[in-house]
């Protein structure tokens, strides 16, 4: 699979939702997610479906999707039959990072690889954004552009650690705090750890409760619970039980209720 250091993808395709005019399909909103951090999806290699604001778009190679705040877009890999490498760039207001991912239809990818930017690189990328969204689709889709060149140059001259493939020299669970952490619990059952990583999950659940003194499960809930308190005011209980991967608000309800339970014991 072509990483990012290796004969560069050249962007072409850049778009937001604004781009496509097809009518959504209702069918697929329960597999998205959204959020107010800005979001950007490199599409590497690999061809696939990509769900957008309720609509299913096929990407390839040279594609990238500008997701804008409160924009529903796809939820996890469950669905790739096929080989795939991935950037997700995360806009967050005081973290700007990417993570690649590498998924495979046939065997669990063996690489999990991640950047950090700096904080002026982010005020950078906002503003070229904004200049974007009031821009027309031509000169917008030309500074996306712009953005995915910038983004990408500064992976590939990214020395260190962080571009390290995982293996017994990479911290697979600082990896794995990172991934339950930035989902907020969502996609962090074994059995999805399991395929981002390759790992087993008794050696993953071994190593983690190794380094961490808690479990997998654990950690997810001291997450949970960082989340719910911090979006107690601002978000309503339906919207903090999806980003939270709860099915529905009574699924929620019923998990603090029994984590309140637990920890009052």
């Amino acid at each position: 699979m072509m990483m990012p250091d290796e004969n560069p993808v050249e962007f072409r395709n850049c778009a937001d939702e604004t781009f496509f005019r097809s009518p959504a399909d209702e069918t697929g909103l329960q597999t998205q997610e959204s959020h107010s951090e800005r979001e950007i999806l490199l599409i590497l290699s690999g061809e696939s479906n990509f769900t957008f604001n309720g609509k299913a778009i096929q990407c390839m190679s040279g594609d990238a999707f500008f997701i804008n705040s409160n924009i529903p877009h796809q939820q996890g890999y469950r669905n790739i039959n096929n080989d795939v490498t991935h950037i997700w760039i995360h806009l967050h207001p005081k973290r700007f990072f990417a993570m690649l991912y590498q998924i495979s239809g046939r065997t669990p990818f063996r690489s999990c690889r991640s950047w950090e930017f700096s904080l002026p690189m982010l005020e950078f990328i906002n503003a070229r954004w904004d200049l974007a969204l009031s821009s027309q689709q031509e000169r917008r889709k030309e500074l996306y552009q712009s953005i995915a060149r910038i983004i990408i140059e500064e992976i590939r001259f990214s020395p260190g650690e962080t571009g390290a493939p995982v293996n017994e020299q990479y911290d697979i669970v600082n990896w794995m705090k990172k991934h339950i952490s930035l989902n907020c619990g969502r996609n962090s059952s074994m059995e999805e750890l399991e395929k981002l990583t390759g790992y087993n999950r008794c050696y993953l659940m071994r190593k983690f409760k190794e380094q961490t003194g808690m479990t997998v499960g654990e950690y997810i809930n001291t997450v949970r619970r960082a989340f719910v308190a911090n979006s107690f005011n601002r978000l309503k209980q339906k919207e903090i039980a999806a980003r939270l991967g709860f099915k529905s608000a009574a699924a929620f309800w019923l998990w603090q209720s029994r984590d309140r339970k637990k920890n009052s014991q």
